[in-house]
């Protein structure tokens, strides 16, 4: 394939990588420049980072823009007189209400000096930045998720909606400003089609890859996660379903926290809470089991790919394992409820030589995976190498 110049643009940062949207962005960056390209990032600081880190990263193909948050009138003034009708109403986003059309004047800039052959913009939200570019650079946009009535996953828990959600003819707007638009799981795909124009091409999560470890402390139960509402809704559920009765059929057993989730819960027996941890492998070599107790889950789980890619023995729920499911039952469990699950980590706790099967069959379909990913970023590219 011919070498390109593209432009990604995101409102995550790459660094400190310390969630799995980030490392969606750090992956996608080093997947485009392994396979010859010239790619470039640009950072819309909507969520902060580690400017000196990206510099050190991604040299001098990083620069950043000091988004400001809009705040149009219309939009809010509906939510405000209208929101009581319907929660659709209420919670939804127009699709470009985070757009600083500011934004604009960096884009232009970029783009005479560099002449992109592809632009890549991360999230339907930032879609707009797309019309900068003409008919000479492909458009993409990188989902990451789907953001049509997000707000009613939230509410079907009982939790207040957070970021973004819009109206499916907002995400559909979106989508048409691309000509790929990348799913990260088959059913997002499906669902992108039917909504869009562009071609839809699904492009997984490449994640790093590692044997099993050989340190393995019996009983350990590990939950990589950041206190988010979805993580904290999850762990909370597993504490009071599923914890007590692991400890009672597995004494030795401990649940281990890593990241800021341990903040959301209090100090208590059978629980080890590590905060914020900068060698993440370290953690998850000593762990027996990796759980996922997310009840609901749009998007694809990074952290699940994470511990597969790690060799671990993986138990989640159902939510987790949305565009994983040629795995499941093989390469990880899969539980439909609480119970399940704590069934599920309780017979890789008392069978040595199961969790064994799982970290082999885990590590090979992590490896198939990022195959497939990768021939499909390829794909993406590909209307580009045919115009050229």
């Amino acid at each position: 394939m011919d070498r390109l110049r593209i432009l990604l643009i995101s409102p995550i940062p790459t660094h400190p990588l310390n969630a799995g949207n980030r490392a969606r962005v750090v992956t996608l960056l080093e997947a485009l420049r392994e396979l010859g390209h010239n790619v470039h990032f640009l950072h819309v600081q909507q969520e902060s980072g580690d400017d000196d880190a990206m510099r050190l990263a991604w040299g001098d193909a990083y620069s950043a823009f000091p988004w400001e948050r809009p705040r149009p009138l219309i939009p809010r003034i509906r939510r405000k007189l209208f929101g009581w009708i319907s929660d659709d109403i209420r919670y939804s986003y127009d699709i470009d209400e985070w757009y600083d059309e500011a934004l604009d004047q960096q884009l232009k800039d970029l783009h005479a000096r560099n002449s992109y052959d592809v632009v890549i913009a991360s999230y339907v939200f930032f879609s707009r930045c797309l019309e900068c570019f003409g008919p000479e650079t492909l458009k993409v946009i990188d989902t990451h998720d789907a953001f049509s009535n997000r707000h009613r996953h939230y509410l079907s828990q009982g939790e207040k909606p957070k970021w973004f959600s819009t109206s499916p003819r907002g995400e559909s707007k979106a989508l048409n400003r691309a000509d790929v638009v990348i799913a990260i799981q088959d059913k997002e795909r499906e669902l992108f089609a039917s909504m869009s124009r562009a071609q839809v091409i699904t492009v997984g999560h490449i994640t790093p890859l590692s044997s099993p470890s050989e340190s393995i402390r019996a009983g350990e139960i590990l939950f990589v996660a950041s206190n988010n509402d979805i993580n904290a809704h999850g762990i909370r559920l597993f504490l009071a379903e599923s914890l007590p009765r692991i400890r009672q059929e597995c004494p030795h057993a401990e649940l281990v926290l890593a990241g800021s989730i341990g903040n959301c819960v209090p100090d208590q027996d059978g629980v080890r809470k590590l905060g914020h941890v900068d060698d993440l492998n370290a953690v998850y070599a000593s762990a027996e089991v990796v759980i996922n107790p997310v009840e609901f889950n749009t998007g694809l789980s990074i952290k699940n790919l994470e511990a597969l890619g790690l060799g671990k023995a993986l138990v989640t729920l159902e939510a987790g394992a949305d565009g994983l499911a040629e795995g499941k039952g093989q390469a990880f469990l899969s539980a439909e409820s609480q119970s399940a699950m704590a069934s599920a980590v309780i017979s890789l706790l008392r069978d040595g030589e199961k969790v064994r099967q799982f970290e082999r069959a885990a590590l090979e379909f992590a490896r198939t995976l990022n195959r497939q990913t990768v021939e499909a970023l390829e794909q993406v590219l590909r209307p580009r190498k045919a115009s050229s």
